[in-house]
């Protein structure tokens, strides 16, 4: 029984010791508050009677909690630009209508009478250039030199006969004082040229030029203007006319 007791006198301060640890460590844990783990609630008495405790506000708290980045006054804010409106897509073109060309209204071709018909018309009114004279389309340079214009005439002797000559589109005034100039070639005496050549005062080309005038004015009424500017007076008109076939 001795080795006993000196076994207890050994472990009595050890045993008070460890006594004194686990109620340190168990009132410790007993008033520390219990966490819940995420999902689970927690249960605490209080005052000897259990009850219910609610979901940890903590946990809670922290799972509401959004963090954000504090702004430093001053700092620059990086905000993405909006993006770019599309451009809109051009309107189509509408392709100018084509018009068909329309042929233009080509003008109807009068054709004026014929240089016979003109020559028969002169004829018709009096005016006789004489069975001896004859006319032809032809040039008229070759023997009266170069005359231009849309229509021109030369009237010619040559052994006893006269000729004229008509190119491009005489008008009937021309034809007149051709076939008045063929007649006045033929027929006029001397007296009868020189009193109308006083009278046209070299205003015609030439003599034989103004008596033929003075003939298309008395039968044709009306002036040629084919030979310069002389214009024939109706009353010498009518005394040529009257003395054409004289032979004095």
């Amino acid at each position: 029984m001795r080795p006993l007791r000196v076994i207890r006198r050994f472990h009595c301060p050890l045993a008070v010791l460890l006594v004194i640890v686990v109620a340190i460590t168990a009132t410790f844990l007993i008033s520390r508050p219990k966490v819940a783990r995420p999902g689970h609630t927690t249960t605490q008495r209080t005052n000897g009677a259990a009850s219910f405790a609610s979901i940890d506000t903590m946990w809670v708290r922290r799972a509401l909690t959004v963090t954000t980045a504090p702004v430093v006054a001053g700092s620059a804010v990086n905000v993405p630009a909006p993006a770019p409106a599309p451009a809109p897509a051009p309107a189509p073109v509408a392709a100018a209508p084509t018009s068909t060309p329309v042929a233009g209204a080509v003008p109807p071709i009068v054709s004026g009478p014929s240089v016979a018909e003109l020559v028969a018309e002169v004829e018709a009114t009096g005016v006789d250039p004489g069975s001896n004279w004859t006319w032809s389309m032809g040039d008229t340079a070759t023997h009266c030199g170069l005359i231009t214009g849309p229509g021109t005439g030369c009237t010619y002797g040559s052994g006893g006969l006269e000729f004229t000559i008509f190119s491009g589109s005489p008008t009937l005034a021309l034809v007149a004082h051709e076939l008045a100039n063929a007649e006045t070639q033929n027929d006029a005496v001397p007296n009868l040229l020189n009193e109308v050549s006083l009278a046209d005062a070299g205003s015609s080309w030439s003599p034989t030029d103004a008596v033929a005038s003075c003939l298309v004015e008395h039968f044709m009424g009306f002036q040629d203007d084919a030979a310069g500017t002389w214009q024939c007076p109706a009353s010498l008109a009518t005394v040529v006319a009257d003395n054409i076939h004289d032979t004095l």
